[in-house]
């Protein structure tokens, strides 16, 4: 019988005792706060600022805003001796006397952002220099007419000042970014059993953000339009399964459904012991005009992978294995990719520095004519996989990344890296984060060059956030029989979050 009675959820607690949610998952609620002590509780893989950190982990002091804004819940203001006043009169507005689950929460962000580059696209496939600014506004209303049923809309103006090309990623004007409605059987408080289908436009974030991201770093992040559910049983054991199409951005008339793409699945995840947990997935992608060097056509693939992670001592680590089979028109899928991220935290140290490695692998076609492409597709991975400069898709590629992450003030983190970078096989392109070709295949070499990389990021305030990023490129002789040189990036942002 559907919908289920709380009874009835038995099969979402069998399913999710074999996988359930990490911190990561952000389409659960978070309260920003702790009621008794007032700290924040908002985890760093949870944070807006989540997306920010290419070459160190997430701050562990984030602001108590969420990358998916729609996760965050603020009933808890309707308990005594929580003031209302100034911007948080505008988180908890009571609709209903006697229902603190009852309320409407506005919200929103303003960024300014600028962006410079020195042989974009490694001076190949794009200008030699390229400055513009960036402005993003996000507006939000989070309507919850009471504990089982919500309707959240998020409304979004991208604009860009100057630079060669103006991409709809960064210039849509005035669009619709989010707007669903979610209905909740069961107990609908964060630890009870229940299922809570969603549909209509709105963003995901699974695990690490590899396969499936906001693209928070451009103007316009990525959303879908579809409907998803999520089975969670004690607030440990969740399942998520959707089905939905990306969202195509237009610079200047309403975005619309991919109508030649189509993306769906199931992700989950367990912790099997206090230092470890386990992601388990499986993402089916149907695209009707894929293109890769040595095929072109109608693409299904489908991609099963684990995530293994955790902490142990002054340790954590992250890797996940991801395999991938289908067809690219007459052609099959034979592709992989391996992602490491391991790091060690000086807990003592008054900065707490953390060492970070991470090898990544991602496998490309290795013979061309044969009947098998062998390039991995990270489908919707997350901006600034390797940096924030994005010059590289996680495709035919591997990399060695080594990071030095600091707090040399609690509102203020710096991180110096470095990236040595191959292509997996010489008879594969490198690509760019679109997908296009950035330096062609079948020519000699497979070093493709080393990153030096620097940021700095000061959380002024619950509200205010400034980032200032470079990235040099220091390209190969690869590189420059393509015609292409050294890299040079430099960016700085600053956010207001409300």
């Amino acid at each position: 019988m559907w919908p289920p009675a709380k009874n009835n959820l038995a099969l979402a607690g069998v399913l999710g005792s074999l996988i359930t949610a990490c911190p990561a998952f952000a389409d659960d609620y978070v309260t920003p706060l702790d009621l008794k002590t007032g700290k924040v509780l908002v985890l760093p893989e949870d944070s807006a600022l989540a997306e920010d950190a290419t070459t160190g982990h997430p701050s562990r002091h984030p602001p108590p805003y969420t990358l998916l804004r729609y996760t965050e819940r603020y009933s808890y203001l309707a308990e005594p001796g929580y003031a209302r006043d100034g911007l948080v009169s505008l988180k908890y507005i009571p609709l209903t006397p006697g229902n603190p689950e009852s309320y409407l929460s506005l919200g929103g962000e303003v960024r300014e952002r600028y962006e410079s580059y020195h042989n974009q696209g490694f001076g190949v496939s794009g200008p030699k220099q390229n400055d513009y600014g960036l402005q993003r506004l996000l507006l939000h209303a989070d309507l919850h007419f009471n504990e089982r049923l919500r309707v959240f809309a998020q409304g979004i103006s991208s604009v860009q000042f100057g630079g060669e090309f103006k991409s709809p990623i960064n210039q849509n004007p005035l669009d619709l970014q989010q707007a669903f409605v979610d209905y909740t059987w069961g107990e609908p408080t964060p630890n009870g059993e229940r299922l809570t289908l969603r549909g209509g436009r709105f963003s995901m974030a699974y695990g690490s953000s590899r396969l499936v991201a906001t693209r928070a770093a451009p103007n316009t992040p990525l959303k879908f339009d579809g409907v998803q559910l999520i089975a969670s049983a004690g607030g440990k054991t969740k399942l998520y399964a959707f089905a939905v199409r990306p969202v195509e951005e237009q610079r200047y008339r309403p975005d619309a459904a991919n109508e030649e793409q189509a993306f769906y699945g199931v992700y989950a995840s367990r912790p099997l012991t206090p230092e470890l947990s386990a992601d388990l997935y499986y993402l089916g992608f149907r695209d009707e005009k894929s293109a890769y060097v040595d095929a072109s056509g109608l693409e299904n693939r489908h991609s099963i992978g684990s995530r293994w992670f955790g902490k142990s001592g002054n340790w954590d680590y992250d890797i996940e294995p991801v395999y991938q089979f289908g067809h690219v028109d007459n052609q099959d899928i034979r592709a992989w990719t391996l992602a490491n991220d391991i790091g060690y935290t000086f807990m003592q140290h008054p900065w707490q520095p953390r060492l970070g490695l991470k090898l990544d692998i991602a496998s490309g076609d290795r013979h061309q004519g044969d009947g098998t492409v062998g390039t991995f597709n990270p489908l919707f991975f997350k901006a600034g996989y390797f940096n924030d400069a994005s010059l590289l898709r996680p495709a035919n590629i591997k990399d060695l990344h080594v990071s030095l992450q600091t707090q040399p003030l609690e509102n203020l983190t710096a991180t110096l890296g470095a990236d040595a970078i191959w292509r997996f096989s010489k008879e594969d392109a490198v690509y760019a984060t679109n997908g296009a070709v950035s330096l062609p295949a079948n020519v000699q070499g497979m070093y493709v060059g080393t990153t030096a990389e620097g940021s700095l990021q000061w959380k002024a305030s619950r509200h205010m956030v400034a980032t200032l990023s470079y990235v040099h490129l220091y390209a190969s002789s690869y590189v420059k029989n393509a015609g292409g040189g050294d890299v040079d990036y430099v960016a700085t942002w600053l956010s207001f979050l409300w």
